[in-house]
């Protein structure tokens, strides 16, 4: 009962991550999202810096301050983007958990459901065997005292 209890809870768990699934997935739209405006970003930048290079030349810590700027960017979007795809994937994996445990739940009650009916037959057997002895002593004349009253 208390193993049935705990996978209970796992199942519980699980069903609260799915249901987060949604919501995470929207988030990576919106991260998608963002990755198309920082990727405008990273080209109007580069657009900064090719015209700005046609005009002067660049001091070399001009350019490396835009350079560390686009790299900065990149990064931070490809830790993002990294984060919720092992989300998404962590949960996916967490869905076939649940499939699976409610799966397992439902084929050990099967089982227990079969054990009890076998043993509601065998119950039923020996009622039965117990009624047809008492019936056979009935008929022979034999009288079997009332609860309480053996002597």
């Amino acid at each position: 009962s208390s193993g049935i209890n705990a996978e209970y809870g796992q199942v519980e768990h699980y069903k609260d991550l799915a249901e987060r699934v949604p919501g995470l997935e929207a988030q990576v739209e919106g991260l998608r999202v963002k990755e198309g405006k920082l990727a405008e970003e990273i080209r109007k930048l580069h657009k900064e810096v090719d015209e700005a290079t046609a005009q002067q030349p660049p001091s070399v810590h001009q350019y490396k301050v835009i350079q560390q700027k686009v790299e900065n960017m990149e990064r931070g979007h490809a830790t993002k983007v990294k984060e919720y795809t092992d989300i998404i994937a962590r949960l996916e994996k967490d869905k076939v958990k649940v499939v699976v445990a409610d799966e397992h739940i439902v084929k050990r009650y099967k089982e227990q459901l079969i054990e009890k009916n076998l043993q509601i037959e065998r119950f039923q057997g020996e009622l039965d065997s117990i009624i047809s002895l008492c019936m056979e002593l009935q008929s022979q004349g034999i009288v079997l005292p009332k609860k309480g009253k053996i002597f």
